[in-house]
């Protein structure tokens, strides 16, 4: 049982392009340092987005509509 305080995490497998692993390089970072940055702006970048709230209200609103 966890508290509601605690956190948990969630290990998975990703495969990174060629791309992603230079990148990583390119900055000094391990691959998987990199790989979480990139989900933590993502993340950060989605709950600001302004869009993806319009986007989100505009399916709510089609849902509510009758055929």
């Amino acid at each position: 049982m966890n508290p509601a305080w605690s956190t948990t995490a969630m290990q998975i497998s990703v495969q990174v392009t060629d791309e992603i692993r230079r990148e990583a390089e390119s900055r000094g970072l391990p691959v998987i340092d990199f790989v979480e940055q990139l989900i933590a702006k993502g993340l950060e970048a989605m709950r600001n987005s302004a869009s993806l709230t319009t986007a989100i209200e505009r399916i709510r609103a089609l849902r509510a509509t009758p055929r």
